[in-house]
């Protein structure tokens, strides 16, 4: 292994191009290319009618659900569409309370926010995911549901959830955005709790660019979030055309909806998704045993090695301070990688800590029929902020080569003789 001077101090970086760890996008090609001109030939772009409807939001809808295991799929514009619709579905609302965890991407909470509702925010444990035993601290009457989310290609600790949500009779939402096509128990993430939501954009396993979707295999709240994403079911245009007569329940709604060149594209996505997955687990065992056990660095706990997905690989450094200096150095070395979400809780957001909506009224927090006494700071979740500040992850990509594997681990045994 290379040692000496650390690039970051002036040295030679192990690395001088750029890796490549692009997930569903890396994958994009003819197949892609050609389902979308077909539905731009079809002149059909809406997902209900058109001069020669191709029905592949439709198409996709069907095979995710299939995919999943999963009764029922609904197409959404985005990933937070989709948690919007399955929190409507499940009717929170005004003066309710929702279980999140501390560390997540800022949608959770923005989904949780728009619906009228307070979020609760719930310790992590070492594996990134929602501590069950904080979680179901953190229950009281206004409960009305528990979010996991499934962070980075890595199931969270899911039975335990089920059990805490099943006592309490409230659902499991599943925020599965970061890991389509993970399993857990050999179940499908998504399908596990009672309702469970995708992320299709840039990013993720697979992409259209942007979109989203949820699954479950309840009829009825199956047919509230198809109708939430409608308008509530009630789209009148030129052709007269409703949905959601299943349900004598008139709401109002929203248009979440997807697009027919979305839907082609992620149609195209979810039938390689299974090879990506298996060659991002062989990129990730050969990367994890290019490095090995280095003292000072302490993995992440995986619930379910065989399940996870394989896109990454996360530490926890002695301290917060090394941890910023072991991700500074890295990256001057020629490895991508960082302290996901800077290292801190997503109350760390000052929209959270300061309680601010898009109305001047407050949103929420401030709602005098239904007063709140929970409150945000630093410190709320100790476990999680020393955590995360400790934290670092460095990506996997799917296609990397032995040697590009090997000159990962040469940069962290480099830095790690350095700094630890």
């Amino acid at each position: 292994m290379r040692t000496g001077r650390l690039a970051v101090d002036g040295g030679d970086p192990v690395r001088t191009s750029p890796l490549d760890f692009s997930r569903g996008v890396g994958l994009l090609g003819d197949e892609e290319r050609t389902a979308v001109l077909e539905v731009l030939e079809s002149r059909s772009l809406f997902r209900y009618y058109g001069p020669n409807l191709l029905g592949k939001v439709a198409q996709f809808e069907e095979r995710l659900a299939e995919f999943t295991g999963a009764s029922h799929a609904v197409a959404t514009s985005s990933g937070t569409a989709a948690l919007r619709c399955a929190l409507a579905a499940i009717g929170v609302g005004c003066g309710d309370e929702v279980i999140v965890p501390s560390f997540t991407f800022i949608a959770t909470v923005n989904a949780v926010v728009t619906a009228g509702a307070v979020p609760v925010f719930a310790e992590i444990d070492d594996s990134l995911g929602l501590d069950h035993a904080d979680a179901a601290a953190k229950i009281t009457q206004r409960t009305t549901a528990v979010v996991a989310v499934h962070l980075e290609n890595v199931p969270c600790d899911l039975d335990p959830l089920v059990a805490i949500a099943g006592r309490a009779g409230v659902p499991l939402l599943e925020d599965a955005a970061q890991a389509m096509g993970v399993s857990y128990h050999d179940q499908k993430v998504g399908s596990v709790g009672t309702m469970g939501a995708f992320s299709l954009q840039l990013e993720k396993n697979v992409t259209a660019g942007e979109g989203g979707a949820l699954v479950t295999s309840d009829e009825p709240l199956y047919l509230r979030a198809a109708r939430y994403q409608d308008q509530g079911g009630q789209f009148v245009t030129s052709h007269m055309r409703e949905r959601g007569g299943e349900l004598d329940e008139p709401f109002v709604g929203e248009n979440l909806r997807m697009g027919e060149i979305a839907g082609a594209i992620a149609g195209v996505q979810l039938g390689k998704l299974p090879g990506l997955l298996e060659c991002l687990r062989s990129s990730r065992r050969r990367l994890a045993g290019a490095i090995g056990r280095v003292e000072g660095m302490t993995e992440r706990r995986i619930p379910d090695p065989d399940g996870e997905g394989g896109s990454s690989l996360s530490w926890f450094l002695p301290n917060a301070e090394v941890a910023r200096r072991f991700s500074k150095a890295l990256q001057a070395e020629g490895v991508p990688c960082a302290q996901m979400y800077g290292g801190k809780p997503v109350y760390a957001n000052r929209a959270i800590l300061e309680r601010r909506t898009a109305s001047l009224k407050g949103g929420p927090w401030h709602c005098a029929e239904h007063p709140t006494t929970v409150e945000y700071r630093m410190g709320l979740c100790p476990t999680t902020e020393e955590l995360v500040g400790r934290s670092l992850t460095v990506p996997v990509g799917p296609t990397w080569a032995e040697r590009e594997c090997e000159q990962v681990a040469e940069a962290v045994h480099k830095v790690a003789g350095a700094l630890l």
